[in-house]
């Protein structure tokens, strides 16, 4: 049970537990969750569902550092095993995205890693043959990365705008041990 004060993530929004209004609707306790990066959001879970994967503690710093320096050995979406079936590039994307969706439903912030890593190299591809990002792409990323850094903004205890430099900084020394 998470009392007030309490940081939690549901689903992915980092929030306070700010109350417990008991029996708030059809006679139940509700926890009353404000979001941290979100000023206006705020939500209402009530305490029988209140369980992970949905609503969960905010990682440790611990937990934050280790999911961090897995960054540079996580596989990315395997976009081959994608393709058959997928006649056309149409098909493809759409596939694509559907893996996107079924990362973001986890709830998991490792789950967030796989999108961040497919996007970055089907951008590499297309940039390298002379096309942009695509808007799918860019759309997921975005919200990847959104995610990702306020909750490690959280588990470690740095300013959110500050969080990207430390992360491409952190990865790239643990990329560097890894040669």
């Amino acid at each position: 049970m998470y009392a007030c004060g309490d940081t939690v993530v549901y689903r992915h929004h980092v929030c306070e537990v700010t109350a417990l209004r008991e029996g708030y609707f059809e006679g139940k306790d509700y926890l009353e969750l404000h979001a941290l990066f979100e000023n206006s959001l705020k939500l209402f879970v009530a305490v029988d569902e209140a369980e992970p994967p949905t609503l969960r503690p905010v990682m440790s710093r611990k937990e934050a550092l280790a999911l961090i320096d897995s960054i540079a050995d996580a596989e990315s979406i395997d976009e081959e095993a994608l393709k058959p079936g997928a006649n056309t590039p149409t098909l493809l994307e759409r596939r694509i995205k559907e893996e996107y969706d079924k990362c973001l439903r986890t709830f998991a912030p490792q789950d967030l890693v796989p999108i961040m890593k497919s996007v970055r190299e089907r951008t590499a591809r297309r940039t390298d043959a002379g096309r942009r990002i695509t808007a799918t792409d860019k759309k997921y990323f975005d919200l990847a990365e959104g995610l990702l850094c306020d909750e490690l903004s959280v588990s470690l205890g740095i300013e959110r705008d500050d969080v990207r430099d430390f992360l491409v900084e952190r990865v790239k020394k643990a990329e560097a041990h890894r040669r």
